[in-house]
C-alpha cells in the first residue's frame, strides 16, 4: 500500500524533500461546528458519534467534508460493539467445520472501524502522524495556517 499524500502546508514546514510538485489550490475545508449526530444514524452509531465527534473538533480534526466518513466508523464501531455483547464470549467453531458467523462479521466491522478510526489519526500509530501547527508559520506573518492540522 502507497504512502497517502502530504498537505501542501506540512511539505512547505517540513521541506519539499521528494521535490515533487506541491498543491497550490488544496482545498481548506470548515471545521465542523454542529456536533449534533445526524439524524438516520442509528441510536447505538449516535451514541458513538456523541464520544468522538467532540474529542475530534477539540483536536481540529473534524471538518465538515469529513461528515461521512465518521458517519461510516460510527456505524462500524456500533455494529462491532453489538456483534462482540451478543458473541458473549463464545469464539468457538461451530459443529467443528465453519467459523462462528459472528467472528466473520465482528471481524469485519473491526476492519471497518480500524480504517476509519486511522483517517482520524484515533490510534496511536495514526495519531503519532498527526501534527497541529498552533503558531502559524516559523515567523508568526501567516495567521491564516494558525491551528491547522496535518496529517503525514
Amino acid at each position: 500500500m502507497a504512502r497517502p499524500s502530504k498537505p501542501t502546508q506540512l511539505k512547505v514546514i517540513e521541506g519539499n524533500k521528494g521535490k515533487r510538485a506541491s498543491n497550490a489550490n488544496e482545498i481548506e475545508p470548515a471545521f465542523l461546528n454542529d456536533l449534533d449526530a445526524p439524524d438516520w444514524l442509528p441510536a447505538t452509531a449516535k451514541a458513538v458519534w456523541n464520544e468522538l465527534a467532540p474529542e475530534l473538533r477539540k483536536n481540529r480534526v473534524l471538518t465538515v467534508m469529513d461528515v461521512h466518513a465518521l458517519e461510516q466508523g460510527c456505524v462500524a464501531i456500533a455494529n462491532w460493539r453489538e456483534i462482540t455483547l451478543k458473541l458473549n464470549g463464545d469464539y468457538t467453531v461451530n459443529s467443528g467445520k465453519s467459523l462462528n458467523q459472528l467472528l466473520i462479521a465482528q471481524s469485519m466491522m473491526f476492519k471497518q472501524a480500524q480504517s476509519v478510526m486511522q483517517q482520524f489519526g484515533m490510534t496511536p500509530v495514526a495519531r503519532s502522524k498527526v501534527m497541529i501547527d498552533p503558531q502559524g508559520d516559523l515567523f508568526g506573518n501567516d495567521k491564516k495556517t494558525a491551528g491547522q492540522t496535518y496529517l503525514t
